[in-house]
């Protein structure tokens, strides 16, 4: 069974979308970008920040 010229177009542009969405993850999103916050960190911060 043969792809319709715009079936393809369409297959393809979704594989790029796909492809590119994947790349900002990993570029922007990804585990290496992520700060390590302990539990005693994070509650020093919001005791900080708390209003009195």
């Amino acid at each position: 069974m043969r792809i319709r010229p715009l079936g393809r177009e369409i297959v393809v542009a979704l594989a790029f979308k796909l492809v590119a969405l994947i790349a900002l993850y990993v570029l922007f999103f990804g585990p290496a970008h992520r700060i390590k916050v302990t539990p005693a960190e994070m509650a020093e911060a919001l005791s900080v920040a708390a209003p009195r």
